[in-house]
């Protein structure tokens, strides 16, 4: 019996080994962006701290309070830029997310194809068979009638 060959196979391969890479790539892009908002939460932290001292330097020590608005719009600027950051590294892992898609639909299709392409071959191989022993039964068939017959 003839063995199943699929022409594709190196393209399936091809494809799977893009579909890790491109988990893989997801995988990173998403610990970063989970850095970030890490980091963007800290900094809203210590915008918050900074709002905080200079409402109190307002309140009792006046002196202080030009000090602590520099401080403050600096890390105002600071959380502006994480938060932007952020954005951006979003932006990067919903792209990572659709062409981690795309790869992923690309092994399925060839899986597919690959999976219609061995039935279509075993039922060739099937009806191979099936013609193989119908002839083989009408040789059996036409022996015994010549036998019987002298």
């Amino acid at each position: 019996m003839a063995r199943f060959r699929f022409r594709l196979e190196a393209s399936l391969r091809l494809a799977e080994q893009a579909l890790e890479m491109a988990q893989r790539e997801l995988t990173q892009e998403e610990q970063i962006w989970k850095t970030l908002v890490e980091a963007c939460k800290l900094q809203q932290e210590h915008f918050n701290d900074a709002q905080e001292g200079q409402r109190d330097a307002g309140r009792h020590r006046p002196m202080e309070l030009g000090i602590w608005q520099l401080f403050a719009s600096e890390q105002l600027r600071r959380l502006l830029q994480c938060n932007e950051e952020e954005r951006k590294q979003e932006r990067i892992v919903e792209n990572a997310r659709h062409i981690l898609l795309e790869a992923h639909r690309e092994v399925e299709k060839l899986e597919r194809l690959k999976e219609k392409q061995i039935k279509a071959f075993q039922l060739a191989e099937s009806l191979k068979e099936q013609k193989i022993l119908d002839e083989t039964g009408q040789v059996l068939h036409w022996r015994r009638q010549i036998f019987n017959s002298t």
